[in-house]
């Protein structure tokens, strides 16, 4: 399967990695670590900066590291790297993974208690060797305690968002095939789960067999682990498994249904199909006493799925026994959001603090995305490591924004910033400044650490200021790597209505904060939410598909949402 420039990063950084863990030079880690920045921070492919033969101009890339990057596009590693996981265990990189063990850390492990994978951390952790280390001590050890309660927690899924980069070109290379009439990707990531554990894919077609050697002959495919007349299932580069199913057009329907669960929303359909004298499979729905061969009832299509039980076509991502059924009952399913519905974007970065591309080209950008207004909000002061923009740098960043309105139509460039919301919980901008803006986000980004009561009390103190619209990424959770803050969510609901401010679905590739439980008890409340990026580059305009996922498992309709309306509008709800 073709590399993107993530998983280039992700080989370099790991080699940073294993060399500071090893004892290796430190300038080396350093090159291989400024290289992996470049190539995550790269708005095109590496590969196709490769086939120009220019990939010694790109900023930290020179000849030897050049190299190994040929040798990952042909072999999907390269010499060093080899080297060394040959020389460390299996699995010290899984250490890597637990927040606030950088490879200085690990080494200290691997060298002192010869800890190398996950297990053996978790035993020291367990019989107190760890807090004995210089530099770790008690807190740190508990620290490490929770970290492994998480990982485990999170097991093997992926985030959705990574999953779908996987997925798309699969199904996209099934539907290619001229023996396919129809494929879908199905499970979880249909469902637009924030994580997920594996791929389904189901494909309706009359030469199966045809569809199977297709599939497994796919590039990336690591191992094939069953195959059959319908069914096979392989895995892929990272150890994700993908199963494959395929069916004939009629059966296509009850089948994409049934393996997209989830498997309690089918229970009760079952239930409800009982009740009417029906059964339900992957084939279809049929009499009860139907015998081999009869005919279903309802298979072509999942709207005659739901038909056939006197209800209406439920979409995927409320298909979580959660009321969904009932509603439909009722008739009274959400008209949910679509992705056209949103005019605006409220948050994003440009080269002024952390983003890769200006205003005028983010601008441009969005007005080819469909939108009509943007907010600029780049980082303030305090943040930095984003080189956040302080008063002097601001003032002159909004005459920034001023002239490329001036010189672009068919879109409203807004002046915003992203405000951190300090320890205390004032604002890192002086207040009249901050009003001078069309639009301000206050994020919290430093001492996520703070117990319930105090973040709750922080957090509070930014929305009661009278000179905030939005909080952004609102539980500062990164999925698999870093757990949301805990804030008590429904005192910062109550507060944010009181104060006519939003809160943000963070549609970032790593965010997807809030989550859907989250954003559904905040509509459920009367509060309005705004979907945003949070994009640092031009090409992440495509992620609101992600924020709209969230917001359709949590019910939300195009009302619910504030950046849906004209921008007039949409800043009427915010008057005070």
């Amino acid at each position: 399967m073709k590399m993107n420039n993530a998983d280039y990063a992700r080989l370099l950084s790991d080699t940073a990695a294993l060399i500071e863990i090893s004892g290796g030079n430190t300038f080396r880690v350093r090159a291989f670590e400024g290289a992996a920045r470049t190539l995550s921070k790269l708005p095109v492919s590496v590969e196709s900066i490769m086939d120009a033969g220019t990939l010694t101009s790109l900023s930290g890339i020179g000849k030897s590291i050049a190299q190994d990057l040929i040798s990952i596009r042909a072999t999907g590693s390269f010499e060093l790297y080899d080297t060394l996981r040959a020389d460390l265990p299996d699995h010290i990189l899984d250490l890597t993974r637990v927040q606030g063990l950088g490879p200085k850390k690990v080494k200290a492990l691997y060298d002192k208690l010869g800890i190398g994978d996950l297990d053996q951390l978790e035993a020291a952790a367990l019989s107190g060797a760890i807090a004995g280390l210089p530099g770790f001590g008690q807190k740190t050890q508990d620290n490490i305690s929770r970290e492994i309660e998480r990982l485990r927690r999170v097991g093997g899924r992926r985030p959705l968002t990574l999953a779908l980069m996987i997925a798309q070109p699969i199904v996209e290379a099934l539907r290619a095939l001229p023996q396919v009439q129809r494929a879908e990707i199905a499970g979880s990531a249909r469902r637009w789960r924030e994580t997920v554990g594996d791929l389904d894919f189901v494909a309706a077609s009359d030469d199966p067999e045809a569809v199977m050697a297709a599939f497994v002959a796919l590039p990336g495919v690591q191992e094939v682990i069953a195959r059959g007349p319908t069914k096979t299932s392989i895995i892929l580069a990272g150890e994700l498994q993908a199963d494959l199913r395929v069916v004939t057009l009629d059966q296509f329907g009850a089948l994409l249904h049934h393996f997209t669960g989830s498997k309690e929303h089918h229970v009760e359909l079952r239930k409800r199909a009982r009740a009417r004298g029906l059964k339900i499979s992957e084939y279809g729905v049929f009499k009860i006493d139907a015998a081999d061969g009869d005919p279903p009832v309802a298979s072509r299509t999942e709207a005659d799925i739901y038909a056939a039980l006197d209800l209406p076509y439920i979409a995927p991502e409320l298909r979580e026994a959660a009321g969904e059924i009932e509603a439909a009952e009722r008739r009274a399913l959400p008209a949910l959001i679509e992705l056209a519905d949103l005019r605006g974007d409220l948050h994003m970065h440009t080269t002024a603090s952390d983003g890769r591309h200006s205003i005028l080209e983010m601008a441009l950008a969005a007005r080819a995305f469909g939108h009509t207004y943007i907010v600029i909000t780049d980082h303030s002061q305090s943040s930095t490591i984003a080189n956040g923009l302080d008063p002097a740098r601001l003032r002159q960043h909004m005459l920034d924004i001023d002239a490329v309105n001036a010189q672009i139509d068919g879109i409203e460039v807004k002046k915003g910033i992203e405000v951190d919301i300090l320890k205390d919980g004032s604002l890192d901008l002086p207040d009249d400044l901050l009003d001078e803006l069309d639009f301000v986000i206050a994020s919290v980004h430093s001492n996520m650490r703070q117990d319930r009561d105090t973040m709750t009390a922080r957090v509070l103190r930014a929305v009661e200021s009278g000179h905030v619209h939005a909080i952004g990424h609102p539980t500062g959770r990164l999925l698999g790597q870093r757990d949301p803050f805990d804030i008590d969510i429904e005192a910062l609901i109550q507060a944010c209505l009181k104060h006519r401010v939003a809160l943000e679905i963070n549609a970032g590739a790593g965010r997807l904060d809030l989550k859907d439980e989250h954003a559904r008890l905040a509509a459920q409340a009367g509060l309005p939410l705004v979907i945003n990026t949070d994009t640092h580059s031009a090409e992440g305009f495509a992620q609101l598909a992600f924020g709209v996922g969230v917001a359709r498992r949590a019910w939300l309709e195009p009302r619910q949402v504030l950046n849906t309306l004209p921008w007039d509008d949409m800043m009427a709800w915010f008057a005070r």
